[in-house]
């Protein structure tokens, strides 16, 4: 569906950059970005996994068909209701081409087969209410003013033992099991995608990224950068959100870059 402007029912949207790099150790780029004025998102194709870079474009695909219907869609569950309409519909595409047929149920084709691929995925629609949306780890972020907020929580065996007491912030960020993932789309069945209704407001700044970003970099090390860039000596003179994809991407490559690190920065409009 193509929205006329007179039928959207929000009044923000973001001037975004989307920067992807497939990083100093990987030898093929498996994420992939997408960025509109209203919706914005990052997929990451499962690492190690055989076409993890065809389950992101499906991702990506499958939300790039929804973004018109997203934006005349006044109802905060009925969005909800067409983002995992989308993306279940992506994760059935997903088995479906690794099995090479074209019918048949997630739900009963799950590591069932030798081929194998999946995706994380991370996104920000910018309805009446902003809607952020994730299966995995990939992750967003809202700074505002010199603060930095994860929105998202990550679907991951590190964070079930992090909220369990387990380990401690700096040991989940090190834990040598930080990629094991509990959910994702197009391996584990339909995919249980978690929604996070977000407030922004004109001026804030949203980071959707892979955890190529967020394995390299800490929160308190993006909050660094990111306050370098916005809160330097003349605040009224920050970088563009091209210039902080940037600094993002390269800050990772310094740390190592040990995985594919995709980013989307987007700077919120009125």
């Amino acid at each position: 569906m193509v929205a006329d402007e007179r039928d959207i029912v929000n009044t923000l949207t973001a001037r975004a950059a989307a920067l992807s790099h497939t990083g100093l150790v990987r030898r093929r780029n498996e994420d992939r970005v997408f960025t509109s004025q209203r919706l914005l998102a990052v997929a990451d194709g499962m690492g190690g996994h055989t076409l993890g870079d065809v389950a992101a474009q499906y991702a990506i695909d499958g939300l790039a068909a929804i973004a018109g219907e997203l934006d005349v869609i006044g109802d905060l569950g009925e969005r909800e209701q067409a983002v995992q309409r989308a993306l279940t519909e992506v994760a059935d595409k997903i088995c479906r081409h690794l099995e090479g047929r074209g019918s048949g149920n997630t739900v009963t084709r799950i590591l069932n087969f030798s081929r194998a691929a999946g995706t994380t995925l991370s996104a920000l629609h910018l309805g009446a209410t902003p809607l952020v949306f994730h299966v995995g780890d990939s992750r967003a972020y809202r700074y505002r003013a010199g603060q930095l907020l994860r929105v998202t929580h990550d679907h991951s065996l590190v964070q079930e033992m992090l909220d369990a007491g387990e380990i401690t912030p700096e040991e989940a960020h090190n834990h040598p099991r930080r990629n094991i993932i509990t959910r994702a789309i197009g391996t584990y069945g339909p995919p249980a995608v978690e929604f996070t209704a977000v407030d922004l407001v004109p001026g804030d700044v949203v980071l959707l990224c892979s955890d190529g970003l967020s394995d390299e970099l800490d929160d308190a090390e993006i909050l660094r950068l990111m306050n370098a860039d916005f809160l330097g000596n003349d605040a009224e003179a920050h970088v563009s959100v091209e210039d902080l994809a940037e600094h993002l991407v390269e800050a990772a490559l310094d740390a190592g870059g040990h995985d594919n690190i995709s980013v989307v920065v987007a700077e919120i409009n009125a």
